[in-house]
Formats: C-alpha cells, structure tokens, sequence
C-alpha cells in the first residue's frame, strides 16, 4: 500500500471538559446527562448531525420491555424519563410481543428533538459532525481526544472520557484492549413509507405474503429477508421498514459499512418496486436512516467478560449496574435463535418459519431477569476511561440478549455516575465505590433490584 507522509503538527484545545463522552447516541447522551446533572462539566462529540444513535440515525424504533417476568418495572432513569415525555406527546405505541412482554414503539425523529432538549438544558456542550481520530495517552490515563470537524483538526481535553461510540474510536486509538466475535451478527437498513396501511387495509393480507414471489425478479434475497413492517407514531399512513438482515459486513470497516447501506438501499427499493407492481402502485420511500442498524463490532477487553451463563442464571453480580429481560437474540447466515428466560427457544429459519422449542427443562426454575455487571465497562489498565453501549464486554451469546437499547442505556446512565464518583473520590475507574455509585443510580432514577441499593 503506497503511503503519504505528514509533517508533525501542533492542535488545537477546544475545550477542558471534567468529561468527555465520544458517540452521541442514547447511551452516550444519558450518560453525560447524568454526569451533568450531578455537577460534572460535559462534552459530547457525536459523528452525525443527529443525536440518538441506532434509535434515530437508523430509525430503529422499538425498545423492549422495562419488566421483569413477573410484570414488576426493572428498567427506569432516563429511558423512562423519555418515553413519558414522548407519550405525553402521542407518539409512543406500545404492544405486547410474545415473550418479550410490553414494548413501546416511538416517534424516532421526535426522539431526536427530545434529546437535543435534554443536553441542552443540561448545559453540555455538543461537536457535531466530528469524529474521534486520535488520542493522547498517558500511562493509563486518557489525557485528550483528538478530534476531526468542520472546524478542523482538535484537541479536547478532559479529567475523564466515556467511549460510547460503539466501535471503540478512542478505546482502540487510545491503544487500550479491544475484540470482534468470529461471526458478527448482521446489520439492517431501514426506510419510512408512505401508503402501506392502504395497501393491508384493501387486501387484508399480510404485505409480505402478497409479494414474495416476486423476490427474484427484483433481486430482492431469498434468505434472512423477511422485511419487519411496523406502525410509526405519527398522524400519517406511515410505516418503518426494517430490511433484511445483511450477514457478512463488518460496519467498523469504511468500505464495508459502505457497501452495506448501498446493499440495504437497493433492497428496500427492489422490495417497494415489488409493491408497486402488484397490491398497490402509489407507496413511496418517504424518509431513508441515515445510519445501519448494527448490531455488533468492537468489544472492550474489561475486567470481566460477561457469559451467557451467567446471565441466563439471573447472577446476582454484587457490582451489577443494569438490568433486563430481553432474550439472547443471535442472528446468524443459518437464521435466528431467541433464548428466553423462561426456557423457551424461538429458531427462526432462513425462510422465516419459526419453531418454538425447549432450552431449559420446563421443572428448572427461571429467573425474573438477568444483570450487567460494573466491571464489563471498565477496560483493563484504563484509569479514567469507562466504556458503554455496544462495547460492554460480554461473549457472543451474552451478548445477544444485552445489547437491546433499553439495556445498553443503562449503562451509559451507570458510567456517567462512576465518571462523577471517581472524579470525587479522586480514585481510578476500576476503584469506584459500588455501593456508592448503585445508590447515586438509584437517587437518579434507576431500579436496582439487587441488595439495599
């Protein structure tokens, strides 16, 4: 590979933060929210020109139960804070799905808004448009993030950063530990339409079924395909539509996240061509995601890998910091494998069959929902570096099931407070008092289910 040489330079400080959080998405934001809100001076450098991440760049719109299986509210804090505002508003719908309990649909671009409010009011200050590039060093000690804007080249300069940026932009610049899972689970592209509702009020039928048999005359893929169709929260015939899972990209790499959101685009227009040539020619792409739908890259090397094992058992992690019930969700070229809780197994085939079966022998006691431990966000050696999101440290299968955005905010809302207790406590990441920082978690709005937090 030929090269070119830069000369040295000299950059820029922007800013001295007391925190600096790279990736804005929901995860990012809720936690310099919350480090805001305990006093601490905040930066949050964001790649896009939107904040939310997944739930808004990429228009995936759900977000999955807040209960244990029991019914009894697990998930609190910012999310909960959200959706209310939300609902208030109209734009929420929430639904029952089987076996993940109550979910709630949302307004994603009105999301966005909401989020802006929130930082805003919050006092912290926002880069858009600015990617992470580089990092200064010290020791174990983050001592800057360097950044690339519209502005240029610059430097901001922080006491403590959170990595929330999913694929580790300042963790593996910074040089700290970082892994990918052999088989990374599949990534989606997803559009709003506009007339689907006419087209299943006039038939009745399921739109997939009316036009699948058109799949390979529009080159739409026979595999892993079957489009998810879902109502959107506004007062239009509006519909999000979730394409087919892509295998085989890495969305951490430029060139393949590139052809996968050309390969995403293309099918959801071979998919509303098949529309338009048989139930109804007048639906239309009304808005594109402006970001895939990914699911995983990066992983920190933390203190403790989180098992599948241990989270299917419902461990009682004495550091735990997060909560949830989602299954273990692992996509795959064969297809996808949901493991629930309470024993039951969902394999859905290429094709879109699904059978439900047994994983857990139906005498064994489930438990009501599973924990995230503190120490699968504190990278190893890293002293005032915390991770959250997508990077938390967990195996393959453990992570199929933790990585659903109302559990993934709950970590950003959990590092966002250890950022605030190590600064007081002028101790390194890995030192964090736990009890001190589950019960600041709990006085923020959080539901701790285990101990006296």
């Amino acid at each position: 590979m030929k090269i070119v040489r830069e000369s040295a330079r000299e950059t820029p400080v922007v800013g001295e933060f007391d925190l600096c959080v790279i990736g804005g998405s929901c995860t990012g934001v809720f936690a310099a929210v919350r480090a805001a809100r305990l006093g601490l001076s905040v930066a949050i450098v964001e790649q896009s020109l939107l904040l939310g991440g997944v739930a808004t760049l990429a228009q995936v719109n759900e977000w999955h139960s807040l209960y244990d299986t029991a019914g009894m509210q697990i998930i609190g804090g910012l999310t909960v804070e959200v959706l209310d505002n939300l609902r208030h508003r109209g734009l929420v719908i929430e639904s029952e799905r089987e076996g993940r309990g109550l979910c709630a649909t949302f307004n994603s671009a009105e999301l966005a808004l909401d989020l802006d409010r929130l930082v805003m009011e919050n006092g912290i200050r926002i880069f858009l448009r600015a990617s992470c590039v580089a990092a200064i060093r010290e020791g174990g000690r983050v001592a800057a993030a360097i950044i690339e804007d519209k502005s240029g080249r610059r430097a901001i300069a922080a006491r403590f950063f959170i990595d929330a940026s999913g694929d580790g932009d300042l963790l593996r610049q910074a040089g700290f530990g970082a892994w990918k899972s052999e088989s990374l689970q599949p990534v989606n592209y997803q559009m709003l339409a506009a007339g689907l509702d006419r087209v299943m009020e006039k038939t009745g039928q399921d739109i997939w079924e009316q036009v699948k048999h058109r799949a390979a005359d529009y080159g739409y893929p026979a595999d892993n395909a079957v489009p998810w169709i879902n109502r959107f929260p506004a007062p239009a015939d509006l519909r999000n539509i979730y394409g087919p899972r892509l295998n085989g990209y890495d969305a951490a790499d430029a060139d393949q996240l590139t052809a996968a959101a050309l390969e995403g685009r293309r099918c959801l227009r071979a998919l509303l061509d098949m529309i338009r040539a048989g139930p109804d020619p007048g639906v239309a792409a009304v808005s594109l995601a402006h970001a895939l739908g990914v699911r995983e890259t990066w992983h920190a090397r933390c203190m403790h890998r989180l098992r599948a094992g241990e989270l299917m058992a419902g461990v009682a992690f004495p550091d735990a910091i997060a909560q949830g019930t989602y299954p273990v969700d692992v996509h795959s070229p064969e297809g996808t494998v949901l493991r629930f809780l309470d024993g039951r197994e969902q394999c859905i085939g290429r094709d879109g069959i699904a059978v439900w079966r047994r994983w857990r022998d139906e005498t064994a006691e489930s438990p009501r929902c599973y924990h995230l431990p503190y120490r699968s966000l504190v990278p190893e050696f890293a002293e005032n570096l915390l991770v959250a999101g997508r990077l938390i440290d967990a195996d393959r299968e453990a992570f199929g099931g933790v990585r659903v955005m109302v559990n993934m905010n709950q970590t950003g809302e959990a590092v966002g407070t250890a950022a605030y207790l190590a600064l007081r406590e002028e101790c390194a990441a890995s030192e964090v008092p736990i009890a001190q920082l589950r019960r600041m978690m709990v006085d923020g709005g959080s539901l701790l289910s285990i101990g006296d937090a």
